[in-house]
């Protein structure tokens, strides 16, 4: 005969309220009151974006971007950058918001630009992901691109920081 199993309570988790606890002109701090799968009562802290666009699927792009040049290895760009979260500098993928009316893969062809000062060809773009679900709400979508290095445009490029 067998042991008959403990009923577990299940439940639909589901936001109850959202505080703001502080706002700034990129981001605000929210605390949000929620019910847990086991019907519990439980408080998060999160970072939301101020400056989501309306009519876009996505808040930013990352630009994978490829250099490909005769008789040369193809080699990834990255951009290094101070990041005052971290205290120093890092190195990343190029990177940026979407601006209004902007799909992802114009967005990551300016961006490319503006931090490379390279041109591209956008040959995929992924779904819209999260990439830090824990903590912020902020949704990307990872643009690949091509770049000719043997394109004159490519030879030298500089930034083109606003």
């Amino acid at each position: 005969m067998s042991k008959p199993e403990d009923p577990k309570v299940t439940t639909s988790p589901h936001i109850v309220k959202e505080e703001v606890m502080a706002a700034g002109k990129w981001v605000r701090l929210d605390k949000t009151t929620y019910v847990d799968p086991a019907g519990n009562t439980r408080t998060w802290e999160s970072v939301k974006r101020t400056t989501r666009r309306t009519n876009t699927d996505a808040d930013g792009v990352g630009i994978i971007a490829l250099l490909k040049r005769t008789l040369h290895k193809d080699c990834v760009v990255m951009v290094k950058q101070f990041r005052p979260p971290l205290g120093c500098c890092s190195l990343e993928f190029p990177a940026g918001l979407i601006d209004e009316g902007e799909t992802a893969e114009v967005a990551a062809l300016r961006e490319l630009k503006e931090e490379t000062g390279y041109k591209g060809e956008v040959v995929g773009v992924t779904p819209v992901t999260c990439l830090d679900p824990g903590l912020s709400n902020c949704t990307t979508q990872i643009v690949l691109v091509n770049i000719n290095g043997d394109d004159v445009e490519n030879i030298n490029p500089t930034q083109q920081l606003g």
